[in-house]
């Protein structure tokens, strides 16, 4: 718009204005209002830095979306690099395990070995009683044991 077209516009909504409600309360004494064109001048700069400031806000909250984005793809990265190590550390404990399971197997059949062993040996040893149970062939050499 142009300037003359602004001011003639608001010289008519000042007439409309006045007819309407009367009259605005004037300005208190000894101050002296500034021109409506001086204060549009100054309310057009203020939109002004206030549109700049705005574009600023946008421009720190594009770079901002753009920083987390990479800051989030780089630790998801990261994570995706730990999944992989705890899949290769899951599989040596599952080799982990097997030894153990069968080094377990392995001492129960030893266990059971020495078990069986033993009371053999235990059995040979004994004192032969009145049924004749145990013991060598000569009935004299066994050595009693406690029960």
């Amino acid at each position: 718009m142009k300037q003359s077209d602004i001011r003639r516009i608001l010289e008519m909504l000042t007439q409309l204005t006045e007819a309407v409600g009367g009259p605005p309360p004037g300005p208190p004494a000894g101050v002296t209002k500034a021109s409506l064109s001086d204060r549009l001048g100054k309310l057009d700069d203020r939109v002004g830095k206030l549109d700049d400031r705005v574009s600023e806000v946008q421009l720190g909250l594009a770079t901002l979306a753009a920083s987390t984005t990479a800051q989030f793809e780089k630790i998801d990265e990261r994570f995706t690099k730990i999944d992989e190590r705890f899949d290769s550390v899951d599989v040596q404990f599952a080799g982990v395990r097997g030894a153990i399971e069968s080094t377990r197997v392995q001492l129960m059949d030893l266990v059971g070995s020495v078990h069986s062993e033993l009371t053999g040996r235990i059995i040979d040893l004994e004192v032969p009683g009145p049924g004749g149970r145990g013991g060598s062939a000569s009935g004299s050499g066994g050595v009693p044991l406690a029960s």
